[in-house]
């Protein structure tokens, strides 16, 4: 089900009627949909489904490929480190969009917490956007619009999205989790510790996802606009977090003792 109708009657009128602006801004809080209404918007324009009322049909193998994020002519840009967007990503960006498209009528590219580009990368991007190569649509995300440099605003099509009750984002979801389990007894720690093993594939995003939600809590208790945890309690969890995510990914070590593990501290 596709939530914030409005936004997505909008892009599925301007596809239909051949206008896709060739860049557009999708901006609100963080962790209400803004991306993943990205991606149904791309399964949208490179679904394989003629008619064009059924798409996206989430079967083709260009729905398929993109939900699964391995689209040839799909890239998707974010912060390193969870930090910045760097002048070398765009630039690999650059040569990326200079070969020719391999399956779909044109490439399109995601900028993830475009608010993290530094400088010289909005200084990079804004030349893509101003000399596109060849057929290209930019979809950019970000909740700190106003970080984005004035010109690279200028040449956007933006729409807003707001928290409602209807648009259940899964991180969010995640993180209620991870909270709730916190409260937990270490019967129920565990017991998630199990379920999350059998779900391999969104393993590492799920952990990526603690790491960047603790560490803000870290930033708010440094400031003393959060009393939940302990500056030495976060800190613990995010090297175990961190320790976690490597081994899980580097090595064949068992991902439900790894899990166990971080649940003895959490």
């Amino acid at each position: 089900m596709i939530s914030y109708q409005k936004q997505w009657q909008y892009l599925k009128k301007t596809a239909e009627l051949g206008k896709t602006p060739h860049a557009l801004l999708f901006y609100g809080q963080a962790s209400i949909g803004k991306k993943i209404l990205a991606l149904e918007f791309i399964k949208l324009l490179n679904c394989q489904q003629e008619n064009f009322i059924d798409r996206p049909c989430q079967k083709c193998r260009s729905c398929l490929d993109i939900g699964k994020n391995v689209h040839p002519d799909l890239f998707v840009v974010e912060p390193q480190d969870n930090k910045e967007i760097r002048i070398s990503q765009i630039r690999d960006l650059h040569t990326r969009l200079s070969l020719r498209s391999y399956s779909a009528p044109f490439k399109t590219v995601i900028i993830d917490q475009a608010h993290s580009l530094n400088q010289e990368a909005q200084s990079a991007f804004l030349k893509l956007l101003e000399e596109p190569k060849g057929r290209t649509l930019f979809v950019l995300i970000t909740e700190y619009p106003e970080m984005l440099l004035p010109t690279i605003l200028s040449r956007v099509e933006r729409l807003r999205f707001y928290s409602t009750l209807k648009a259940v984002d899964p991180q969010e979801k995640r993180i209620k989790e991870i909270l709730q389990i916190g409260r937990s007894d270490l019967a129920a720690r565990f017991q998630y510790a199990k379920k999350l093993s059998q779900e391999p594939q969104g393993l590492k995003e799920i952990l990526d996802l603690w790491l960047r939600y603790f560490r803000e809590v870290l930033l708010l208790t440094i400031n003393n606009k959060s009393k939940d945890y302990s500056i030495a309690k976060l800190q613990r969890i995010l090297h175990l977090i961190q320790t976690t995510s490597f081994l899980i990914s580097t090595t064949n070590i068992n991902s439900r003792l790894a899990l166990e593990m971080f649940m003895l501290e959490l």
